[in-house]
């Protein structure tokens, strides 16, 4: 019976006199606990599902079969005349047999599902990231001794397993370096910029220490120019030098090209 334990029926649950012999058809009454300032439990019901508020020995003075109050109740103090003894439900080791092999019984996965519902989604679904909050971090090892160079805070890997293992391709270091390679077919990497950037805004920047600091060695313009802080190389440049100015360079070298405007 839901929330009811089950009390009585046991060599153990008897009525019984001051002397301690067993009392056929004895009736006694249920209490919360023996103290004086305890309540009489009368939400009781019969083993045929009778509601009752007392409890009647049988013939041999062994206290019946019964339902405790609604409460769930583990324990009650019944007194048939000669003070209050405590009576323990007889189902105690069944339920607790069924607590340790039910699924969930603390509910702690079902909890845990929901929790892990808000941060982690599952296939399909989304999460909302809060204005100014960081929506996942992953703490890596300290560069005590050097970066960790093997080790990944996030791995893209086909199902395929070869016999080295898991073909790695995009990564992002527990170094902090991001590899980009992609599965399959080449796909080139394309850095967007969002509509309202200025055209002299930036869309590539390489600094001289932490990301986004100055100076910058190499700074590619939202509307493509590319500024460097050295030389730039390539087959079709070779060694020259560009110029442009009113005045020709201070020290020009063999190869060097000047544009004369504002003369």
């Amino acid at each position: 019976m839901a929330d009811r334990n089950l009390f009585g029926g046991t060599p153990a649950d008897v009525a019984e006199n001051e002397a301690g012999v067993r009392v056929p058809a004895a009736v006694g009454t249920a209490w919360t606990s023996k103290e004086q300032s305890a309540t009489q439990v009368v939400d009781l019901v019969d083993i045929n599902g009778t509601p009752i508020t007392q409890i009647v020995a049988d013939e041999r003075g062994i206290i019946p079969l019964f339902w405790g109050p609604a409460n769930g109740a583990e324990s009650l103090w019944v007194d048939f005349g000669v003070g209050r003894m405590k009576l323990v439900s007889n189902s105690i080791g069944e339920r607790l047999k069924a607590h340790q092999e039910a699924l969930d019984p603390h509910n702690s996965m079902l909890y845990t599902d929901q929790q892990l519902t808000n941060y982690v989604p599952r296939r399909g679904g989304q999460v909302t990231s809060e204005r100014g909050r960081t929506w996942i971090e992953v703490r890596v090892p300290d560069a005590v001794d050097g970066a960790d160079t093997v080790g990944n805070a996030a791995r893209l890997t086909t199902s395929a397993k070869t016999p080295g293992g898991f073909d790695e391709f995009t990564r992002i270091k527990n170094s902090g370096a991001v590899v980009v390679d992609p599965v399959g077919p080449y796909v080139p990497l394309a850095v967007g910029q969002y509509e309202g950037v200025p055209a002299d805004g930036t869309a590539l920047l390489v600094s001289r220490g932490r990301a986004g600091t100055e100076p910058a060695v190499l700074r590619v313009r939202s509307d493509g120019r590319i500024e460097a802080a050295g030389a730039i190389s390539a087959p079709n440049i070779g060694g020259a030098r560009v110029f442009s100015g009113p005045t020709p360079p201070a020290s020009p070298r063999v190869g060097d090209v000047w544009v004369s405007y504002g003369t």
